[in-house]
């Protein structure tokens, strides 16, 4: 029997983590010590009180069967509450607001509750490769905008051809930013919501790392006039609360969109696991002090890096918001040979740029998800290198 995979899966570039695991695991087979600045996985613990509400909850048996596809009712007001609190936005936690299985998956399942075959999906290039991958899945077209460092990262929405903005289905936006750690800029979500209703484009917004700042707090762009007519946003406790292996989040805007994910996920998945919703209104209600701290300790990490590296003599993008920051590459290097040089001859791993689409050419990206101690140690190697 000859047993082929689908061409969607054949056709899939290699998952760009996937190849870094695989060359930190020849690295280490040959004995080398790695400072992994590689993946946005926080090292910080999830906090105290998260943990023990998840414990208890676990104990309880009515959390062992199976839990409501779109979420526990006090788990979509928490969330609820949570964008009241933050951005001042009411919503309904019945309608307008879904508990999700971390972003990732929200975002996945999405293009496939409104996108068409032959539908373009107008994507960030450089972007989380989710947006692109799953609306090819979906039968749909990625059409990528290209991010430039000279425009701050922000996608050109007048030179989308009007063809392609008449066959757009969706535009994905993310700010800030993975990987470039981009803020959006005053009157860009006005400019966007302008293009949206003008093509009658839905906006997909991707928040994870709102509470992931170190100057004024990121807005939502739900906050922007006419954005809840044409948009949906995800949200994430990974980051915030250092949940990642929790998987856990929600999506909210408007009803149609809401509902539409919902329709999806009905279908795919059976919902969060109740224990760890539970837990997720303990972050979401609770004391909100240690993300504050986190704050404090990321940026502390985020000047030794970045101003080690800039004494060292690199062009380092300094960032603003997230755990994020790119390194240009030295001259006469691509992307892929700085973070390979930076991998097998000073034990740094980086992510080339290029991972997250062709316009992030000229960077790797660095992480700070490591202690001071080690951040200093990692420039102090980079600083040795011979580029």
């Amino acid at each position: 029997m000859k047993i082929e995979l689908a061409n969607r899966i054949r056709e899939l570039p290699p998952y760009l983590f996937a190849r870094i695991d695989a060359l930190k695991n020849e690295e280490r087979k040959k004995g080398k010590d790695l400072i992994d600045l590689g993946i946005g996985d926080p090292d910080l613990p999830t906090p105290p009180h998260i943990v023990a509400a998840l414990a208890e909850a676990a104990r309880d048996p009515g959390t062992h069967r199976y839990p409501s596809y779109v979420g526990m009712e006090d788990f979509r007001k928490a969330a609820a509450g949570f964008m009241k609190t933050r951005f001042g936005l009411s919503f309904d936690p019945q309608k307008e607001v879904i508990c999700v299985i971390g972003s990732k998956e929200a975002i996945a399942h999405f293009p496939f509750a409104f996108v068409n075959p032959g539908d373009v999906v107008l994507c960030p290039d450089p972007g989380y490769p989710v947006y692109a991958t799953l609306t090819r899945f979906a039968g749909g077209e990625p059409y990528f905008l290209p991010l430039r460092r000279e425009s701050g990262f922000l996608p050109d929405l007048d030179a989308i051809p009007a063809d392609v903005a008449r066959r757009a289905k969706i535009l994905w936006i993310n700010y800030p930013n993975n990987p470039t750690a981009a803020l959006a800029v005053p009157g860009f979500y006005e400019k966007v919501v302008a293009f949206a209703q003008k093509n009658d484009v839905i906006v997909a917004s991707d928040l994870a790392y709102s509470e992931m700042y170190y100057e004024a707090p990121p807005p939502s762009f739900l906050e922007t006039p006419g954005a809840r007519e044409v948009g949906i946003e995800f949200h994430s406790l990974s980051k915030t609360y250092n949940m990642t292996g929790w998987r856990v989040g929600w999506a909210c805007g408007n009803a149609t969109l809401v509902g539409g994910l919902g329709q999806v996920k009905t279908n795919v998945d059976s919902g969060a696991f109740d224990a760890v919703q539970r837990a997720a209104i303990a972050a979401l209600t609770g004391d909100q002090a240690p993300v504050a701290r986190q704050r404090e300790i990321y940026r502390e990490r985020r000047d030794v890096l970045c101003g080690g590296l800039a004494k060292a003599g690199f062009d380092v993008l300094t960032p603003k918001a997230s755990f994020y920051t790119l390194v240009a590459n030295p001259k006469g290097l691509t992307s892929i040979e700085f973070a390979s040089r930076l991998l097998t001859e000073a034990g740094v791993v980086a992510t080339p740029a290029t991972g997250f689409g062709a316009a992030g050419e000229g960077f790797v990206r660095l992480t700070v998800c490591a202690d001071k101690a080690r951040l200093a140690e990692a420039v102090d190697r980079m600083a040795k290198l011979k580029l």
